[in-house]
């Protein structure tokens, strides 16, 4: 049974599967998949998940709004937001934090330390509280 939730916003449909499968069989993680930001705040209404992975390029147009949205719900209910990004090396783990985010994970990912990397970004997370 899986020790953890994790809400994956992705809009490329074969790196979705590619990390909800790295998260999922090599992590444990109960993976729900969205496609948009707009349904992954949809999908935190439904169930409250322990953290959420976003990609931080995405094609909506409203996109910051969402964003903005998803901040929000993340601060209301405690759940960290982590980039996965091909910029994540150009900004500090206090940058992130300042823009709302608990951290960053760096394209292209390792799939084997996926995992690991969100767990102890997720602990950093608990130990600045």
């Amino acid at each position: 049974m899986p020790s953890h939730s994790i809400l994956l916003i992705e809009n490329e449909a074969g790196l979705r599967d590619v990390l909800g499968d790295c998260l999922s069989e090599l992590g444990d993680w109960e993976v729900r998949l969205s496609e948009s930001i707009q349904e992954g705040i949809k999908l935190c209404e439904e169930k409250r998940p322990d953290v959420i992975l976003i990609d931080a390029s995405t094609p909506e147009n409203d996109a910051l709004l969402l964003v903005e949205q998803l901040k929000r719900y993340s601060v209301s209910e405690s759940v960290p937001i982590l980039l996965i990004s091909d910029r994540a090396n150009w900004f500090t783990l206090k940058e992130f934090r300042q823009m709302g985010f608990s951290g960053a994970i760096s394209k292209p990912f390792n799939p084997s330390t996926l995992s690991s990397q969100v767990s102890r970004l997720m602990s950093l997370n608990k130990s600045a509280d």
